[in-house]
């Protein structure tokens, strides 16, 4: 224990660590090191093996001088240059670079990279990105996971997600940042307290990436375990829904609430985040920042821009000035109906009111739902309704029972949870089966009701709508044969029945078909054939609104009805009006002259374009329309036989109201779209290129890569433009095969072909390959013969690193500083390019090495002396920037409590009146009291924190590797 002082290097068990102290406990010794990967760890002596780290140019001696040369192993070229590559690569991400853009397989676009930028910016990446639809805040997201992910700040990730979008994040976050997220789900929960015990917390664990739906994070029995866990990042999707509204916040609300402020990082995405009225976007701040402002005063434009980025399609500019998202145009085409359809659909609605009064007066709404089911139906297609009356008669007469006991899904259905296609189809079918009667004779006067309509549908002869959209694909392929169509439907259904109807034309083997069962793999196979074969239509359920990218081959939609929430519609026209489409973006929608549901939805549609115009932004609009219950609007005026015109009246003084209280907010500027201009296009490429200049490229990782593999005793070869195959040495196999490949190093080619492995900077290989080089003991000194070095020296490559007040790594950098032997003059840019430069071949004066490694403490004197200086400068320039970022945060703070201060002790005085004049107001001042002490120990706790952030903190520098250069 003598031998080892504080500031040793040594190994641990193999694993390179630096001593802090020694000291006994009776008869035993312990060792209390910074072990690398691990941190600070105290251990007896007596349990691990403890070896000296070696110090290669101490181990030198001027007498074997004559042996030394660039290909030697003590001083090999070859592998001082792969160390440096390896230190490089390791400490890449701490330079405040992008870096995140060569990790990933995705087609970045510059608006994309500045709401990247502006958030790794910030002082804690805490945002609320509220981009518009169809703008990619999935891979912003991303980008920033891997960004914090690379700063070693995403051990514990969570997303919170809706439902039905929770397999989608799994891919995406797979296909394009190789993030492998679990799913936390019923399976999952049973399984860790199995493995884990019923008192552990399954929701506080180190390595974990979880992807949760919110309806399932929102149930009581996880809440107390939430309220103890804590997560690097956490992220928001559809944040909205979360949004608090009301007297009562809702079990979403107070969960996302609950996990936001359990996490250092987080970020809520939401193209909608307001919904014309307050409360709910001053929530999503308040989720971000909860001491931005105090709750009696009002959101300015000031500090909403702290915490938001928001672009809208019409504020996008390219190059020329041009707006990169064209318009869009979107009609109405009027079917009228034939006298038999026209009876059918008097018929159907007539039923509809009748179970549907039945099932309010008896107080069971799930009946009630299953009528407004049936009544969208039928507005949908006659082969839609016809299969479900047939259903619905089908499981009545072989059930002959009311009951309405339901499964898990069909109850999240009737919750307005949002499920996936399969489910949502599954919750659907169970509900349209559901009666309520008072007697036998009830039920089966209602089984002959049914009868009665499945015959009607069955003599129909012409559907309308199927012959007359029919009509518009076959006079769209004939007047423009190059044109491509994408048509939805919303029910399975409907598709089905349309398929059959158009069987028989010369373009029917042209279409293509997505739907809830289409898997994964067909999914994106179709989507390929839509966007770069013959096919030239593309018939989908809402299975295909999300997840494809259809912007390039498509610019013309067909909506065969229109769904019931605008939101969906709106999802839907985001395949073809996205980023990359260069036309004129033009939807139809179908629907039934003289009917309700037509009126009602032509007013809608029209009322979202129009105010769309005024203020450009749809997302706003359908924001505004979030919470409007249409359905029950719609069921409403069926149970009361009200005209149409009274529903539209109602609906369009409802949207009137929210329409002017959005344009207040968008007069106070504090939910208007930022512009992303020239300027703004010219700043984010100056990051990308200062990004560039950071150690990571393909070319860097590509020779890496290839000289790494080699010299462990690997190869690698190319076995076609950009790509390649490697045999692969065993220390780099751990769960790989030895021959591996197909790979690249091309993000380009990795997009363009799949199954190729795509090897990045943080792919597993190169990690792998990285810390087999550093934990070697080869490398740490270097000999090399180059041609613009004119005097004999060394070069000391110094690892500077600076750290908050809380730990978190503020900067990391390289710092090799050249000494020359004759002056011990000290030369940084010298030094970087002779650690860069390759070792020419040649003879060297034995002389002139023997000379540098008797004066190496001289120079390397000289070399600290520099780097001390170094650190001083950099310490300053961060603690000047640390102090401006953390003060604008203390300022508000102050704000904040003094705001709220003043609030609880007004309710405190006025307590304290009543107390006075006789009133019992014990307990309300203690509540009070309670309240302001627990405001104190948050803002002293937040106040804490900030200064400790204020804090810049300089560990030593250490050296890292040592080359010794000369002259050829």
């Amino acid at each position: 224990m003598d031998s080892l002082n504080p500031g040793d290097a040594v190994r641990l068990n193999g694993t390179p660590a630096e001593v802090i102290k020694t000291y006994a406990v009776g008869d035993l010794e312990y060792i209390r090191a910074y072990v690398d990967g691990d941190g600070v760890k105290t251990v007896c002596i007596d349990d691990v093996e403890i070896e000296p780290k070696p110090d290669q140019l101490a181990a030198l001696d001027p007498a074997t001088a004559d042996d030394l040369h660039p290909d030697h192993d003590a001083v090999s070229a070859e592998w001082f240059d792969l160390r440096s590559q390896a230190l490089q690569l390791q400490i890449a991400h701490e330079q405040g670079q992008l870096l995140s853009i060569s990790n990933s397989r995705v087609r970045l676009e510059p608006y994309q990279l500045a709401a990247v930028n502006w958030v790794m910016q910030k002082l804690r990446q805490r945002a609320l990105i509220a981009d518009d639809v169809g703008l990619g805040k999935t891979i912003e997201a991303g980008l920033i996971l891997k960004e914090l992910t690379a700063r070693n700040r995403a051990d514990r990730v969570l997303f919170v997600v809706p439902a039905h979008l929770q397999k989608k994040w799994i891919r995406d976050m797979d296909r394009f940042f190789d993030v492998d997220l679990t799913p936390a789900d019923r399976q999952w929960v049973e399984g860790e307290r199995r493995r884990l015990g019923e008192e552990a917390n399954i929701w506080d664990q180190d390595h974990q990436r979880m992807v949760a739906s919110q309806a399932f994070l929102r149930q009581d029995e996880f809440q107390p375990a939430l309220d103890e866990a804590f997560w690097d990042v956490v992220i928001v999707d559809e944040a909205h829904k979360a949004a608090k509204r009301g007297e009562s916040p809702s079990e979403t609300s107070k969960m996302v609430e609950r996990v936001a402020g359990n996490s250092d990082s987080c970020l809520l995405l939401s193209a909608t985040p307001h919904d014309g009225k307050g409360e709910a976007f001053r929530s999503l701040v308040e989720y971000v920042d909860p001491f931005l402002v105090a709750e009696d005063r009002e959101l300015s434009r000031e500090a909403v821009d702290r915490v938001m980025i928001r672009r809208g399609k019409q504020t996008i500019y390219d190059d020329d000035g041009e707006r990169i998202f064209p318009d869009r145009t979107v009609n109405t085409v009027p079917v009228e109906m034939t006298h038999e359809e026209r009876q059918f659909y008097q018929a159907v609605t007539e039923y509809v009111q009748h179970v549907y009064n039945r099932s309010e007066q008896l107080n069971e709404p799930a009946v009630g739902f299953a009528m407004a089911l049936m009544q969208k139906r039928l507005v949908s297609s006659v082969g839609a309704i016809q299969a479900t009356l047939s259903r619905r008669l089908g499981d009545l007469v072989e059930e002959q029972s009311t009951a309405t006991s339901l499964s898990a899904e069909a109850t999240a259905y009737l919750d307005g949870e949002d499920l996936d296609e399969a489910d949502k189809q599954a919750a659907e079918d169970e509900l349209s089966a559901l009666t309520v009667t008072e007697s036998d004779a009830q039920l089966e006067e209602e089984i002959e009701t049914l009868r009665d309509l499945v015959g009607l549908a069955e003599n129909i002869s012409v559907d309308s709508k199927g012959q007359k959209v029919r009509r518009y694909v076959q006079q769209l392929l004939e007047e423009q044969p190059d044109e491509k169509l994408l048509l939805f439907t919303e029910y399975r259904d409907t598709l089905d029945y349309l398929l059959e109807l158009v069987e028989d034309e010369p373009w029917a083997d042209e279409i293509l078909v997505i739907h809830g069962d289409v898997d994964k793999a067909d999914r994106a196979r179709i989507e390929d054939e839509f966007n770069h074969g013959e096919s030239r239509l593309l018939f989908a359920t809402d299975a295909a609104s999300e997840g494809i990218d259809l912007q390039h081959s498509c610019h013309i939609m067909v909506n065969y009805e229109l769904p019931w929430n605008p939101n969906r519609l709106e999802q839907r026209i985001g395949r073809i009006h996205r980023y990359g489409q260069d036309k004129e973006v033009k939807v139809w929608n179908f629907s039934f002259e003289d009917t309700r549901e037509g009126e009602i939805f032509e007013m809608l549609q029209n009322k979202v374009e129009s105010i769309r115009g005024k203020l450009g932004n749809t997302a706003d609009v359908l924001g505004m329309l979030d919470d409007v219950d249409v359905d029950s609007l719609i069921m409403e005026s069926i149970r009361n036989e009200e005209p149409p015109g009274a529903t539209k009246e109602e609906l369009e003084e409802l949207i009137d109201e929210r329409q002017r209280t959005l344009q207040e907010w968008y007069e106070r500027s504090l939910i208007d779209t930022s512009t992303f201009d020239q300027e703004s296009r010219e700043k984010i490429q100056e990051v990308m290129d200062q990004s560039e200049d950071v150690y990571g490229s393909e070319a860097d990782i590509r020779e890496f890569v290839e000289r790494g593999v080699e010299a462990l005793g690997g190869s690698v070869e190319t076995t076609g433009t950009d790509l390649f195959r490697a045999e692969l040495p065993a220390s780099l196999r751990t769960g790989m095969e030895e021959e591996y490949g197909p790979f690249t190093f091309s993000r380009d080619f990795a997009m363009d072909h799949d199954g190729i492995e795509y090897v990045s900077p943080d792919d597993d290989l190169v990690q792998r390959l990285m810390q087999e080089v550093l934990e070697s003991d080869r490398g740490d000194v270097g000999l090399k013969l180059l041609p613009f070095v004119d005097e004999p020296g060394i070069v000391y490559t110094y690892r500077l690193r600076f750290e908050d007040g809380t730990g978190a790594v503020i900067r990391e950098e390289l710092l090799p500083v050249y000494v020359d032997a004759r002056h011990q003059d000290t030369r940084q840019r010298l030094g970087e390019r002779i650690v860069a430069g390759d070792s020419v071949t040649g003879t060297h004066d034995a002389d002139r090495v023997r000379s540098l490694i008797q004066s190496q403490e001289q120079l390397r004197s000289a070399a600290d002396r520099y780097s001390s200086q170094t650190v001083r400068s950099l310490r300053e320039e961060l603690h000047e920037r640390r102090r401006s970022e953390t003060q604008q945060e203390l300022d508000d703070l102050e704000a904040y409590a003094d705001t709220e201060r003043e609030r609880i002790r007004a309710f405190i005085d006025e307590y304290e009146r009543k107390a006075d004049a006789g009133t019992d107001m014990d307990i309300a001042i203690r509540g009070q009291r309670d309240r302001l002490s627990k405001l104190e120990q948050r803002i002293e706790d937040r106040r804490e924190e900030l200064e400790r952030k204020a804090q810049v903190i300089s560990l030593a520098p250490e050296v890292e590797s040592i080359c010794l250069a000369l002259p050829v």
